[in-house]
Order: structure tokens, then sequence, then C-alpha cells
């Protein structure tokens, strides 16, 4: 063990005579490990938040969508095709387009979705999202979302009209089921019918708009994107589920980002009181200094104590946090117990909170280079004091 990281152990932890030094340093430990275990809980939540939304925009879309620039005709050849590729577990068919409803003198503009209903099963998990009626339509029926339904007053049963801008016709379906996906976009805008519905209202014979594929691992859906181009040619366009809400994700990623930085201010704060106990220190420790620097301790030696000593301060700070975070996250995560969350507004029964090992290090990370930031001064003017000018004031 250097002699540098001895007398900084026994400086800053071991060996604290000085009551006020000690009191301060204690202080400076605590703010270090507020600010990381403010991190950990922040992120932890944000994260949490930002995987439900993510597996609820899984679950209501194919991994991979192909469309082409007109209808398909050929998709169950193609689908049989894209079946062989690596990574592919299922393909179903649909039609997606743009309508209007009427009813009760209220009209607006939805996404409808022709779908085949044991084939999209086994892609999306719509079919666990409908909690009221069947999956399994006919013709004529249809499926809504629940935001749409409570402004409509729908119920199972209802009647609504569908009109097409294509064909300039409308048709009328009998509401057969109602899902909750939990996220407000789909629950309010999206309509599913069967294929044979969809292709009468948009007027595309026996043909579809466009191909969606679930594949083994939805997060790495970039990679596979390159084989299916090459696969499919330029006449079809190729986007993930990721390209679809790119701006959402975004959004999500750039939130995370800042809500980091603004709560790593608590982090850099904290760090201060490590600097004023190091300052502290160096004016309380000039005798020691002066003996160190007459016995040939060079200026770069004390420096490393005094920075070590921070260094230390800032770990023990960290580590506490870290300790203190994951509880933080666990208490949140069971919040439930104690307080009860109201479903109809925010989708689930209990706060998402999750956690990765690379938040983890990014936190610690930073939070290290923070304390060691906060040691330069003070090991600097350490540094420059001289034997016989710290032996002159004694």
């Amino acid at each position: 063990m250097r002699f540098e990281f001895w007398i900084s152990w026994r400086y800053f932890i071991t060996k604290q005579r000085e009551r006020f030094i000690s009191a301060i340093s204690i202080i400076s430990i605590l703010g270090i490990a507020i600010g990381v275990m403010a991190l950990i809980g922040t992120l932890g939540v944000m994260t949490g938040f930002g995987n439900q939304l993510r597996e609820k925009i899984i679950g209501a879309n194919a991994h991979i969508t192909i469309k082409g620039y007109d209808a398909i005709s050929d998709y169950q050849a193609m689908e049989a095709e894209l079946l062989k590729l690596k990574h592919v577990e299922a393909a179903t068919e649909n039609i997606q387009g743009q309508a209007f409803f009427y009813y009760d003198n209220k009209t607006s503009s939805l996404v409808v979705r022709g779908i085949n209903p044991s084939k999209e099963e086994k892609v999306t998990q719509i079919k666990q999202y409908v909690n009221r009626g069947k999956f399994s339509i006919a013709e004529g029926e249809i499926i809504i979302g629940k935001e749409l339904a409570a402004y409509l007053r729908l119920d199972i049963g209802s009647s609504i009209d569908l009109g097409s801008p294509v064909t300039r016709g409308m048709k009328v379906f009998k509401v057969a089921g109602i899902f909750n996906s939990g996220y407000y976009e789909y629950d309010s805008n999206l309509v599913l019918i069967s294929i044979k519905d969809a292709q009468e209202l948009f007027g595309l014979a026996d043909s579809v708009t466009e191909i969606g594929l679930k594949t083994d691992k939805p997060h790495l859906v970039s990679l596979l994107k390159q084989d299916i181009i090459s696969f499919v040619g330029p006449d079809y366009r190729v986007k993930t589920w990721m390209d679809i809400n790119k701006s959402l994700l975004s959004a999500l990623k750039l939130e995370k980002f800042v809500m980091f930085l603004v709560v790593a201010l608590i982090v850099l704060v904290a760090s201060f009181n490590i600097a004023s106990t190091l300052i502290v220190s160096v004016t309380k420790k000039i005798k020691d200094i002066g003996i160190l620097r007459s016995i040939g301790v060079t200026g770069a030696s004390i420096a490393k104590i005094f920075a070590l000593g921070g260094l230390f301060l800032g770990l023990i700070g960290i580590a506490l946090g870290i300790i203190g975070g994951l509880f933080v996250c666990y208490v949140i995560s069971n919040i439930h117990h104690f307080l009860e969350i109201p479903q109809d507004i925010y989708y689930f029964d209990r706060v998402p909170v999750a956690f990765n090992l690379q938040d983890l290090i990014w936190i610690s990370l930073s939070a290290i280079i923070i304390c060691f930031l906060s040691t330069i001064y003070p090991a600097w003017r350490a540094s420059k004091l001289r034997a016989i000018d710290a032996l002159r004031y004694e």
C-alpha cells in the first residue's frame, strides 16, 4: 500500500480528532448519498415508464411492417417466404387506412386496421388487451378502444357507421369487443375490423396494404430490417416499430437525459461539501503538511493525499446512495400496497420501476468524476505549501 493512500485513510476515515471536520465529513457523505439515491430513484421510475410504454407500442403493432407502394396481392406467398427468414416467428396480413365514424351526430377520423384474428394474435398482443367482448370478429363486427367507447358511449352490441374517403361508401358495424391497451393514442383512434370488411371499405378486392412480422428479438429489429429490405426489394417499404414511433422514443430518451442532468445537480452541490472539508483539513493540518514536506514528501504526494481523502468520502457516499436508491425503488414499486392508484387515469395498478446495470454504472461514474473534480483545488492548495511556510505559522 502506497504511503499516500495510508495517510489519506488515517486522516479522513479512521482518525479524525477534530469534531468539526468529522461532522462536515459526515455531512459530505450524506449529501453525496442523497444525490445518488435521488438519481437512482428518478431514473428507475423513468425507465419503468419508458419500458411500459414501449411494451404497449410493441404489443399493439407488429415488430416489422412491410408496405407496398401499391396494394399487395401476392401476400400469402410473400408471408410464406418471409417466415423462412432467421428470427422471424410469425407473419400476418393487414389493411390499414383512414376512415370516418358517424354516431349520434358526432364524426371524426379513425385509424382502421383490417385483421385476420387467427394470425393477428400470433404477431401482436391486441387479443390480450380485449377486456370486454371477443377478439375473433366476423364480418360486420368491430373492436374499438376503451377511450373511443367512453367518448361515444358505446357498449357491446352498439352500432357505429364507418365511411371511407376512398370508396365514399359507408357500412354499419356492430361492436363485438372493447380493448384497453393503456396507450391513449390507440385506445381513442384505433379500431379493428375483419380483412374482408376492410377490403370492401377501401376497395382493395383480394389485396392488403401491409404485412406484419413478429421477431424473437424486438429490440434488435434494426439489424433484421436490412435483411428484409434486401429480400423484398425496392418495391416495398420496410419499417420497424422503432421507426414508426421514432419521435416518441426520442422524446423519452431526451426527457430521461435531461432529468439525469437536473437531479445530478444534487450530487454537484453535495460535492461542494467535500471541497469544504478538504479546505478546512488543509488549514487544520498545516503543521502535518510541513512535517511531511520537511522529510522529503513532494507536493504531488501531498496533493494525492488530499485528493484520495475526498474520493474516500465520495465513494462511501456513493455506496450508501446506491443501497438507498435501490431501497427507494423497491418502496416505490410496492407503494400500491399503501396508496391506491386510480387505474382509469394511469392505466396500471402500480408505479412501474425498472433499473439496469448501465444506468447504475453511469450514475456511479458521474458521481465519482464530480467528487474527484471537487478535490482538485484543495489538493492543489495543499501541494503548494512549503515546509518552512507551513511550520512558520505553527
